[in-house]
């Protein structure tokens, strides 16, 4: 039987939220960096609980800095080492059974892409959401694409299913976005995962549920 793997990105491929990471980046020099800092804890922990929705989410977390060109493309190249120890050895063993192997973030593709590639992802295997830019700063986000709300995951699985003919998925997230995607219907299984951050909404509602990606491995390999 085919198999479509769908990996989160942020706290699970990835040991940091990108955005989140990012924006932290363009703060640190500012007098209220580490105020703002916190406050962008918040918002992003609300939403991934789903305490707040996820495009409320985007926005008020993208209204905390002016995040530029130059802001995305350092934070990028930092993040190739925030890679989730382990995670590299686990796709590859999902690669070698000739399992579809893809990442779905609500995320931003301009930020995790290069890390992804690290673990050989290539650009076709990744769906996240793209900024708007004016000039070189970052003035919001394409709310066309299905990712940027709740739900969306569900939209873009479906679609994989179908570019894949893979008959079962299976999605592996740490957030309440990603139990989405099983809830409504569009992965066939779920897996929660807390290796970075254990969200208490998600394993309350996870089939199965991951605490480590030694945990992750067995679930999915053995």
């Amino acid at each position: 039987m085919s198999r479509l793997i769908v990996f989160d990105v942020d706290s699970t491929l990835l040991s940091v939220e990108s955005l989140d990471f990012a924006v932290e980046l363009s703060l640190k020099d500012c007098a209220d960096g580490a105020e703002r800092t916190q406050k962008l804890t918040e918002i992003t922990n609300r939403g991934m609980a789903g305490e707040m929705d996820f495009r409320s989410s985007l926005e008020a977390r993208l209204a905390l800095a002016g995040l530029t060109r130059s802001h995305i493309s350092t934070a990028a190249e930092a993040l190739k080492a925030h890679i989730t120890p382990g995670m590299d050895a686990l796709i590859a063993k999902l690669r070698k059974k000739k399992w579809d192997v893809y990442a779905v973030s609500g995320g931003f593709s301009d930020l995790f892409a290069p890390a992804l590639e690290e673990l050989n992802f290539a650009a076709g295997e990744l769906r996240g959401n793209k900024f708007v830019y004016e000039a070189d700063t970052v003035s919001g986000f394409d709310r066309q694409n299905p990712l940027s709300e709740n739900g969306g995951k569900a939209h873009v699985i479906d679609s994989l299913k179908r570019l894949t003919g893979c008959d079962r998925a299976i999605m592996i997230g740490d957030g309440i976005t990603d139990y989405e995607a099983f809830a409504q219907g569009a992965a066939d299984a779920f897996i929660g995962f807390g290796g970075v951050v254990r969200r208490a909404a998600v394993a309350d509602k996870a089939p199965a549920f991951a605490n480590s990606v030694d945990d992750l491995t067995r679930l999915l390999v053995l």
